[in-house]
């Protein structure tokens, strides 16, 4: 009896783990917000990253411009390649698409 009970706090536990936000599910421009805020940068900082100006990314965060074309691939890739803590780069992260 002593080891179901184990196994169903193990999966209760497990399931309090799973993410809040589906960060995949969210518009791109939801999605770079999130991530920025996560990895802790400003958008002075991710403009620098990415590099276009500070107010451009201001306006795709507030959903008021789309992604300019010429910067679409740097912005997935930081979305989804690349993974920060602390504001520093820690090296790629492997994509199982």
């Amino acid at each position: 009896m002593y080891a179901n009970e184990a196994m169903q706090e193990l999966e209760l536990l497990n399931l309090l783990k799973q993410p809040i936000i589906d960060a995949a599910s969210l518009p791109i421009h939801r999605q770079l917000k999130v991530k920025r805020v996560h990895d802790n940068f400003t958008q002075t900082e991710l403009a620098a990253i990415i590099g276009m100006g500070v107010s451009t990314i201001s306006e795709i965060e507030n959903g008021k411009r789309r992604v300019p074309y010429k910067y679409l691939e740097r912005v997935k890739q930081y979305l989804y390649c690349e993974m920060y803590h602390d504001k520093e780069f820690i090296g790629p992260v492997s994509q199982d698409w």
